[in-house]
């Protein structure tokens, strides 16, 4: 897959990010090293053990992860998520918030995954 198909596939814009990163090359770098970004990760790990603390910080940094790579669907669940954590506690809505993230983030990784 090339990188105007993952965008296209994710409904996404590829040049949005290459007004960002100038060049595909680097784009295709960067989202290679987004497989092995911890914070998704890390906020599943907080979701599991409920310490709301970090998982604010888990989400926060995936958010603006995700805006730079320009997978905005996977940076507006994050940023949402992120608000409904600001107070650094777990609401109502807090696990229906992870479950969007987590499909968002599946959806990109396994496109990125799928990169030529």
């Amino acid at each position: 897959m090339t990188l105007s198909e993952l965008y296209s596939s994710l409904g996404e814009s590829l040049n949005e990010v290459l007004e960002r990163l100038r060049m595909e090359s680097r784009i295709a770098k960067y989202l290679k090293l987004f497989l092995s970004d911890p914070s998704f990760e890390e906020l599943k790990n907080a979701f599991a053990s409920q310490d709301a603390k970090t998982a604010f910080r888990a989400a926060h940094t995936l958010k603006g992860v995700a805006a730079n790579l320009g997978l905005n669907k996977l940076s507006a669940s994050s940023s949402e998520l992120t608000e409904d954590l600001r107070p650094l506690v777990f609401t109502a809505n807090s696990p229906a918030l992870f479950e969007k993230v987590e499909a968002d983030y599946t959806v990109a990784v396994e496109g990125i995954k799928q990169l030529e």
